[in-house]
C-alpha cells in the first residue's frame, strides 16, 4: 500500500499523470442579420379633382330648373291641342302664361306695352324692351314664343315697324331645323311647322318642315312660298 502510494506521487512529481484534454475552441465568426429588403414603389402622383366652383354648381343647378320648366310648359300647351281654349291666339298664350306661373309676363308689364290694340303686339314689345327677342338665325328654346306679322287676310297698313299680328308656343326643335309651334287658329289649337333651312320645300324625306299661315290660290301645284309660316316670321321671345 505504501509502495503504491510511493509509485503515485512519483508519477505526480514527474508530471506524468495524464491531464484533461481543454475543449477545442471553434474560431467565432461575426453573424451578420440580414439587411432588410424593401420593394421598390413606382411614385405616382395622384390627381385631386377640385372642388367644383359655386357659381359653376349654380348655373348648372338653375339650367336643369329651366329645362324642366320649360318642358312642363310644353305639356301643358299641347294638352290643349285640338281644343278652342284661349279663344285667339294671344288668349292662348295668356292661358299658357297663367298657368304656368307667369314665365312670359305680368299683367301690369303688359298693360304697360300696348301700342295699338293687339295684345300679341304688346308680347313682342315687352320682350323686345327686356332684349328678349332674337331673329331665325339663333335656335329657339322649348316653350319660347314665336311672333308673325300680316297674317290677317286683308293686310291693313299699320304705323308700326312689326305689324304683329300672331303669336304662338315653340313646342319642338329638330335636329334639322325643323320648328314645331303650337297655336290657335281658325276656331283651335293646333300645331305647324317652319323651316328656314329649306324654305322652298313643305315636306323632306315624307316629314312636314314647313306648312302654310294662309290659304293661297293654288299656282298649278307649286309650292307658294309667301303663303309659307316662314314668309310671315318675325321673331322669337324667350324668358
Amino acid at each position: 500500500m505504501k509502495l503504491s502510494l510511493f509509485l503515485l506521487a512519483l508519477l505526480l512529481l514527474s508530471g506524468c499523470v495524464p491531464h484533461p484534454t481543454p475543449p477545442t475552441l471553434i474560431p467565432y465568426e461575426e453573424v451578420k442579420e440580414p439587411e432588410p429588403q424593401y420593394e421598390s414603389e413606382l411614385y405616382i402622383e395622384k390627381k385631386v379633382n377640385p372642388m367644383p366652383l359655386v357659381e359653376n354648381v349654380f348655373d348648372t343647378s338653375k339650367l336643369a330648373m329651366q329645362s324642366i320648366r320649360r318642358n312642363a310648359i310644353v305639356k301643358n300647351a299641347l294638352s290643349y291641342l285640338g281644343k278652342r281654349d284661349g279663344k285667339d291666339c294671344s288668349g292662348f298664350v295668356t292661358l299658357i302664361n297663367h298657368t304656368n306661373g307667369h314665365p312670359y309676363f305680368l299683367a301690369k308689364e303688359l298693360s304697360e306695352s300696348f301700342d295699338n290694340a293687339r295684345k300679341s303686339r304688346a308680347m313682342f314689345n315687352l320682350m323686345r324692351k327686356k332684349g328678349d327677342t332674337f331673329d331665325e338665325k339663333r335656335v329657339p328654346n322649348l316653350a319660347d314664343l314665336v311672333f308673325f306679322e300680316n297674317t290677317e287676310r286683308r293686310v291693313s297698313k299699320s304705323k308700326v315697324a312689326e305689324n304683329i299680328t300672331h303669336v304662338g308656343i315653340v313646342t319642338r326643335i329638330d335636329a334639322d331645323g325643323t320648328i314645331e309651334f303650337i297655336h290657335h287658329s281658325n276656331g283651335k289649337n293646333i300645331v305647324d311647322y317652319m323651316n328656314f333651312n329649306y324654305p322652298k320645300l313643305t315636306t323632306k324625306e315624307g316629314k312636314k318642315i314647313n306648312t302654310y299661315m294662309k290659304r293661297c290660290k293654288s299656282n298649278k301645284g307649286a309650292i307658294r312660298t309667301d303663303c309659307l309660316n316662314i314668309a310671315f316670321f318675325v321673331a322669337y321671345g324667350t324668358f
